[in-house]
């Protein structure tokens, strides 16, 4: 003979009626899809990450044990499950390789611009200012200006020595005033030999502090510095 099934008691259908109403007042709408053994699960539908049940006294109180109401426990559950990814900040090499280039670029840029002058001088044929400079000598007389000039064409750290006439000269010399007659030496020449030019000079010249200054020649005749060019070789 078959057994028939005992009905179900009303106070385990009342359990169950409960269970099925706090589940849905906990998440409404945000869970989809049927749970799996009866556990409850699904999927958020603010975030599509997969959610897990929580049991009962998560549901319904807090950490401290407070009773929370279903709208509160919702949006302290959206607010777990539904978090924006960080942004990942700079890190360390990142910083470090951008210090890097920018450091080399500064110290590159002299030469990047020199290389840019260049560059467009070959194109336009114009004059790079200060690629030539016009180097100042004051000579004892004139016997000895003539003697430096031959010197340094010889030597073909210049292409023109002019030698100016007597000036006078008050100057500091150990404290004192000094005044003197000298002879002057205007020397044209690549702005690249003016440290060999300085070199040379301050060996052959008889004063113990021989006046040379240079000043960068800015524009001029342009025929007139090509044959500067021709005249003094390159380094």
């Amino acid at each position: 003979m078959g057994q028939t099934p005992a009905p179900a008691s009303p106070s385990s259908a009342g359990r169950g009626q409960g269970q099925a109403v706090a589940e849905a007042a906990v998440m409404p709408g945000d869970i989809r899809g049927p749970s799996r053994g009866g556990r409850g699960g699904g999927v958020c539908a603010h975030c599509s990450q997969p959610s897990r049940p929580c049991s009962q006294q998560s549901r319904w109180r807090d950490r401290a044990g407070r009773r929370l109401s279903p709208g509160t426990m919702k949006m302290e559950w959206l607010s777990q499950r539904c978090q924006p990814p960080s942004t990942p900040s700079c890190s360390r090499p990142g910083r470090l390789a951008l210090l890097l280039a920018m450091a080399l670029s500064l110290l590159m840029y002299p030469v990047l611009k020199s290389l840019a002058l260049q560059l467009h001088s070959a194109v336009t044929g114009s004059y790079i200012p200060g690629t030539h400079s016009i180097a100042f000598i004051n000579c004892l007389n004139e016997q000895i200006a003539k003697d430096i000039a031959r010197a340094i064409m010889d030597k073909k750290l210049a292409a023109c020595v002019n030698i100016l006439p007597k000036s006078s000269a008050l100057y500091f010399w150990k404290g004192e005033i000094e005044e003197s007659t000298e002879i002057l030496l205007l020397v044209k020449t690549r702005t690249s030999k003016i440290g060999e030019l300085s070199s040379y000079v301050r060996s052959i010249h008889p004063f113990e502090i021989p006046e040379i200054i240079s000043l960068p020649i800015d524009q001029g005749n342009p025929l007139y510095f090509k044959w500067l060019e021709e005249s003094i070789p390159r380094d």
